[in-house]
């Protein structure tokens, strides 16, 4: 009896639990089930803007190509404005940017690439639009704001590249000592198989030998 009364006394406090944790436990599941759903809808719907803001920008490219300006800034606009997540939209705010300096539009060039700077998630993507953004600012003479952006950027793998930039800046600055500075620091940390160090050896032989500041 002792027993059955201990069964009798388990199955009632199994209901009980049942009673006050029931819903708890429907409500669980389907969050766990929505949780489910939400992500396979999410990658849906992910992929499906992937797949749209590639047919956009294949058509973005080939305005790119024949240098249809209207029809560059027009689709470029929409792919940034509707893809901002996407890898596209940086892209093509890059192209807007090289469009714009094509154009003559350097103020232009640097509102689209500060838009990948501060809004890509590709470090790639953000470093090419940090060069080219220097050398913009450089050709405005706004040298400080391109020397601070040079600086600002510590990434190892992009330092030659940076230095090389920055040896480009002072030189136009004029100030030729520094500029070698920055030049041989290009060399000190560029891949030994990498064609640009003949072309940075070039600008350190073109330097005068004297400080010209």
């Amino acid at each position: 009896m002792d027993t059955e009364r201990t069964e009798e006394e388990q199955v009632a406090a199994i209901k009980d639990w049942f009673k006050k944790n029931g819903s708890a436990i429907v409500f669980g599941l389907a969050l766990g089930l929505a949780a489910i759903g939400g992500y396979r809808f999410w990658q849906d719907y992910t992929i499906g803007q992937g797949q749209k803001a590639s047919l956009s920008y294949s058509a973005f490219q080939n305005k790119l190509i024949t240098a249809d300006s209207a029809r560059v800034f027009e689709l470029g606009g929409q792919i940034v404005e509707q893809y901002p997540g996407t890898p596209y939209a940086s892209l093509a705010a890059l192209g807007m940017a090289r469009m714009s300096v094509e154009s003559n539009a350097l103020e232009g060039a640097e509102i689209h690439l500060n838009w990948v700077i501060n809004n890509s998630k590709q470090r790639g993507l953000v470093h090419t639009a940090a060069l080219r953004l220097a050398r913009v600012m450089a050709a405005q003479k706004k040298f400080e704001p391109a020397l601070a952006l040079v600086d600002s950027m510590t990434e190892a793998a992009y330092a030659s590249l940076y230095s090389e930039v920055k040896g480009d800046i002072l030189l136009a600055k004029g100030q030729h000592s520094q500029a070698r500075e920055a030049y041989q620091q290009a060399i000190v940390t560029i891949s030994a198989n990498d064609q640009r160090r003949m072309v940075i050896d070039m600008k350190l032989n073109d330097l005068p030998q004297t400080n010209m500041n």
